[in-house]
């Protein structure tokens, strides 16, 4: 029987990775593996609830949020959240994306690929996307602008 995870501790490990750095191809299928192990002990529900907790409160600098977008993307990005349009949103809050190309980058390849998921974008009809000029994300934001004050 293999052994159990903490949701807290792996969730930790799998969002503080570099995804900056060249990984070896062992290295992507061991951390996908844990993802996957991950989602089958706790269920995505609650490590997307924990994930999401990590980005409020362990994510302080722009590095840092660019850095989960870019594992979520990695490790995630297929899977159904219950929020899709106030998680892109809130990316957008905490970086600003005409500022940071980074961040802009992988913010608007997480939102296509959470958004069609979600069945709330559909890029046939919509093939020059971004969330930058998205009005439901846009409102979004002044929701948490207004939540924040």
């Amino acid at each position: 029987m293999s052994e159990a995870l903490d949701l807290q501790k792996t969730s930790e490990y799998i969002l503080s990775q570099d995804a900056t750095r060249d990984y070896t191809d062992e290295e992507i299928i061991e951390l996908e593996a844990t993802v996957e192990k991950l989602v089958s002990q706790f269920t995505w529900p609650k490590v997307y609830e924990t994930w999401v907790e990590y980005l409020h409160t362990k994510c302080k600098t722009d590095a840092e949020v660019v850095n989960f977008a870019q594992n979520y993307f990695d490790y995630a990005r297929g899977r159904h959240i219950p929020d899709p349009v106030h998680f892109i949103a809130y990316l957008h809050y905490r970086v600003n994306t005409l500022e940071n190309e980074d961040a802009m980058q992988i913010f608007d390849s997480l939102a296509i690929s959470v958004l069609e998921n979600a069945g709330l974008l559909d890029m046939m009809q919509t093939p020059l996307y971004t969330a930058e000029r998205d009005p439901r994300i846009q409102a979004e934001i002044a929701v948490i602008k207004s939540q924040e004050e």
